[in-house]
């Protein structure tokens, strides 16, 4: 009642831009409480599709090269297996495979210093100082069948000398490392 007092009491002119005007204040509540909120909900669900998107087909790649990924997995999966042996066996192993190639290849074995094994993020790193004694040809082939080998073996550091002065005989001073999870 008093609202259609007031309200009779305008002009014409008055009523008419009381109208408009609380429609337009209606509008921005409207647009503040209801669209704004909505529009921005939109863009986000947008860009969390855009980026699903991407997610899918990286994955649809990986599916189809997934005959790939698994032959190239197959083919490395023993070397990653986790190791159940002690330090002292699997420092015993990789000595072992050491003075084996260095038999296989011909040279001398004048040394061999395991070092003690370092825990790095997920793995442990074994180290091995080794001398060795032998003609070039030699070293270089049991340089290769150690980098070669089934342990993964690296040559890390590797020191050449002669022998003596007047030899052709040459003494090798390595850093051998491997590496197990």
């Amino acid at each position: 009642m008093i609202v259609s007092s007031f309200f009779s009491k305008l002009s014409k002119k008055e009523r008419t831009g009381l109208i408009v005007a609380g429609f337009i204040v209606l509008a921005v509540f409207v647009d503040r409480l209801v669209l704004n909120p909505m529009t921005v909900k939109l863009r986000r669900m947008n860009r969390e599709i855009i980026l699903n998107e991407k997610k899918l087909s990286r994955d649809l790649s990986n599916m189809h090269n997934k005959d790939v990924i698994e032959s190239e997995y197959k083919k490395y999966k023993d070397f990653v297996k986790k190791s159940p042996v002690s330090d002292e066996e699997n420092v015993s192993s990789i000595l072992s495979e050491i003075e084996g190639l260095a038999r296989t290849a011909g040279v001398n074995l004048v040394d061999i210093k395991p070092q003690v094994p370092k825990e790095v993020d997920f793995y442990k790193e074994y180290a091995a100082e080794v001398t060795i004694e032998g003609q070039m040809e030699q070293i270089v082939v049991f340089l290769h069948k150690l980098n070669s080998s089934a342990q993964l073996l690296r040559a890390v550091k590797v020191r050449l000398g002669l022998k003596q002065k007047d030899s052709s005989a040459v003494k090798a001073s390595m850093l051998v490392t491997n590496i197990a999870m």
